[in-house]
């Protein structure tokens, strides 16, 4: 059955329930899980240096990244791509997401990326099509009002054995400035917001979009059905 989900004219609420999810972590954070959550702001970043050159990722356990043994074996290298969500001190915190395989998350030195400010300008086409992160999907298809999209998803929670959760989008919103955020009823529902950046869609929700443990949060890239 379709679940009607309403645009959201105002993002406080919904930011500050984002907020709330990691308060008192450790400010030195910067991981996966929690990427798309501890930042309104996202930004693109490009990486800079000589042909050849390695650009590492560090950690964020004990005193890292700024002191310690904190580099991590995982690079990325000039021209690659990660959007970013904060910066502490000399580094910045960034989602690394390859053609293939699984995403990279961590502190990178700020130095050695080409930050592109946003907010984006994204026409509304921009958003057709489906887009992955890792077996999460999202699509948008267009819908008869004018600048609105019609929004499915579907996420799952896998647990030992046959424990599977399982959530679902399936409704319409109007994205504006880069942002769809839309919401299927009152407090206690499934809120989700999506940035899009360039050829990134950052999605956040606030955890009740499906079964336990199922969230739609992460950075989603396009997939083989998305507008060309």
């Amino acid at each position: 059955m379709m679940r009607s989900f309403f645009a959201i004219v105002f993002a406080f609420s919904f930011c500050s329930i984002a907020s709330a999810q990691v308060a008192g972590n450790p400010e030195n954070w910067c991981r996966e899980g929690l990427f798309t959550k501890e930042s309104n702001v996202f930004k693109l970043g490009t990486a800079k240096g000589n042909r050849g050159s390695k650009i590492y990722f560090y950690d964020d356990a004990a005193e890292c990244p700024d002191k310690g043994e904190c580099r991590k074996k995982a690079y990325i290298v000039p021209g690659d791509e990660v959007v970013v969500s904060k910066t502490r001190g000399e580094y910045s915190c960034a989602w690394f997401t390859p053609a293939k395989g699984t995403a990279t998350v961590g502190w990178v030195r700020s130095t050695d990326l080409k930050v592109l400010e946003g907010p984006f300008d994204i026409p509304l086409g921009e958003w057709l099509g489906e887009w992955k992160y890792g077996e999460k999907t999202i699509e948008f298809t267009d819908n008869k009002l004018d600048g609105w999209l019609n929004v499915t998803g579907n996420a799952f929670w896998k647990g030992i054995g046959d424990n599977i959760h399982i959530g679902a989008l399936d409704g319409r919103a109007e994205p504006g400035n880069g942002i769809l955020e839309y919401s299927d009823g009152d407090e206690s529902a499934c809120r989700v917001t999506m940035r899009l950046i360039t050829n990134y869609l950052v999605v956040s929700d606030n955890m009740l979009c499906g079964g336990v443990n199922v969230s739609f949060s992460g950075i989603y890239r396009r997939g083989k059905t998305a507008k060309q």
